[in-house]
């Protein structure tokens, strides 16, 4: 597929690196002339920088989609856990 640009929130699987076969989020446009961010879950959670010859949508059928959404999950918890402890 023939992508010119990512925006903020589309899901990506990660293609080259180290960081291949992980699932994310783009948290930072990517564009041909410029790379962005995707943030992953590896126990933590962290911001890789990214060019789109690095990543694919993910999608519904790819084979990344399920432990995208296990992904989510995690994120969503630690961002709960981290905001409910600095409130105590």
């Amino acid at each position: 597929m023939s992508k010119e640009h990512l925006d903020i929130g589309d899901l990506v699987r990660i293609t080259t690196g180290k960081w291949e076969g992980f699932t994310g989020i783009v948290s930072q446009p990517i564009t041909e002339e410029t790379a962005g961010h995707v943030l992953i879950h590896s126990g933590g959670i962290l911001g890789i920088e990214v060019t789109l010859d690095d990543v694919d949508l993910a999608n519904e059928t790819g084979a990344g989609f399920a432990q995208l959404a296990y992904n989510l999950i995690k994120l969503g918890s630690h961002v709960i856990e981290k905001k409910l402890i600095g409130n105590s």
